[in-house]
């Protein structure tokens, strides 16, 4: 075990997770990053508010095993364009999700079920293919939390975004505005992240509509700033944002 400091090893690496309503510009954001040092993994539709942008590189994620192979790429790294890298940004996190699902309905279930009746049978009765059972989704909270761990205890900065959905506790009451992934995940993943934003619109000091990320939890969205260095809303630009934290607060 090596003696440090905690100065040594605190934000080393930041990992941020942006969630918020469709159109209100979480992909648009990542036009504030280094473009030269950033390792884009997006699906299709992701591409269209980037257009222009000269990535380091760029990943089409469209299957569940795609995310798994991002991961390795990271972990065995001999690429040039790897090795330059500084920040990992996924767009969207909401989607690697349906991913999961997809693959544990239409695969993983099947491979199951016919080991389990020698191959008779592919599908278990009294369940349609696109519905989830308990099994189902006991293998989905792992498979994310695994995949979401990885991924943000990568050596380098990992930015997500994350469509929002209302999310209810298991007693069906404390309705809070959370990342949109399905079950528990939906509120554990925010342990994973250093940044946990919540972007909304607001007004400036003119009266005009602006976009903001709130940073704390108000008890109706979730949201945290771990470094302890950011404002209650801060401006929705990833550059300035990091380099406010890695400062020491500021701007």
């Amino acid at each position: 075990m090596k003696v440090t400091s905690v100065d040594d090893v605190a934000l080393q690496t930041i990992s941020a997770l942006v969630h918020g309503d469709s159109g209100m510009g979480k992909t648009t954001s990542l036009k504030t990053l280094p473009p030269e040092k950033t390792v884009l993994a997006v699906s299709e539709r992701s591409l269209i508010p980037l257009r222009g942008m000269k990535f380091l590189s760029v990943l089409q994620l469209e299957t569940w095993d795609d995310t798994r192979e991002l991961y390795k790429m990271f972990t065995s790294a001999d690429d040039e364009t790897f090795k330059q890298c500084k920040v990992l940004a996924i767009d969207s996190l909401s989607e690697i999700s349906d991913m999961c699902i997809r693959q544990i309905v239409e695969v993983d279930r099947k491979l199951l079920v016919s080991g389990r009746t020698s191959g008779k049978s592919t599908a278990p009765k009294g369940i349609y293919e696109e519905q989830m059972g308990m099994e189902d989704w006991g293998l989905y909270r792992t498979r994310m939390t695994n995949l979401i761990s990885a991924l943000t205890h990568l050596p380098v900065h990992v930015i997500m975004t994350c469509l929002s959905a209302w999310s209810k506790d298991k007693d069906g009451g404390d309705t809070l505005r959370t990342p949109n992934l399905s079950g528990k995940v939906s509120r554990e993943c925010a342990a994973h992240f250093d940044l946990v934003l919540y972007m909304e619109s607001r007004k400036d000091a003119e009266g005009n509509p602006a976009r903001v990320w709130r940073t704390f939890n108000d008890g109706r969205s979730i949201a945290k700033d771990a470094s302890g260095k950011l404002d209650p809303y801060e401006e929705t630009n990833w550059t300035k944002l990091y380099s406010k934290i890695l400062n020491g607060g500021k701007s």
